[in-house]
């Protein structure tokens, strides 16, 4: 299922109204509690997916002319994971950004920018025709801004399940599982994935699909 327009904006703006109402009830205890995610703690995994309002400046005002260099989310995290991608050549200042980022950040303060996040982005009118609309982008040059909300939607959702799996009381919606559920699958080589999924060959040869 790949969601677009309204269904995309609004999924998305909802996983993040998720991660708000989670992070302003966290107890001191929690916010400290070690996650599945390497050296993050909670609070390094909420800095980390935390949306800066100054993303949706950068983001409305970087148009490119079309067509995307990159306008499928699946080939976008396809070259991201690549052996030589950012994904893994970047692994650990990602990670030192993530430490870094928390410092500053407190759950109230966290929920208060994830809503915010999420107002910004039923507002954006640009949503409406996100399939059409070309952004410059790092590293692949250009996108649609549709592909960018669709890796960002994946990475709430994924990280989402890391929270609850560290302290409980977060779910993503079933819309958001199996849009990411879909795109995850999307990854890999599809007769690898068939296979894989199929028991013909080791998980190992299509999982894990990203970092």
């Amino acid at each position: 299922m790949r969601l677009v327009g309204s269904a995309l904006r609004d999924s998305l703006a909802d996983a993040w109204e998720r991660w708000a109402y989670r992070c302003a009830e966290l107890s001191a205890t929690q916010w400290r509690t070690a996650t599945r995610c390497e050296a993050w703690d909670v609070q390094a995994l909420v800095a980390h997916v935390c949306p800066e309002a100054s993303t949706f400046d950068q983001l409305v005002n970087a148009p490119a002319v079309s067509p995307a260099a990159v306008a499928d989310a699946a080939e976008m995290l396809r070259i991201f994971n690549q052996p030589d991608g950012v994904a893994n050549t970047t692994a650990e200042q990602i990670a030192e950004r993530g430490v870094l980022a928390a410092t500053t950040l407190t759950p109230a303060t966290a929920a208060a920018r994830f809503v915010d996040a999420a107002a910004r982005l039923r507002a954006m009118p640009e949503m409406s025709r996100a399939d059409e609309t070309v952004i410059s982008y790092p590293i692949i040059g250009s996108t649609t801004l549709a592909v960018v909300a669709e890796v960002a939607l994946l990475e709430a959702t994924v990280h989402l399940l890391d929270l609850d799996d560290a302290v409980g009381g977060a779910a993503p919606s079933a819309v958001a599982l199996a849009a990411t559920r879909d795109l995850l699958i999307s990854v890999p080589d599809p007769t690898v994935a068939v296979e894989a999924l199929a028991g013909r060959r080791p998980a190992q040869a299509a999982v894990p699909a990203i970092r």
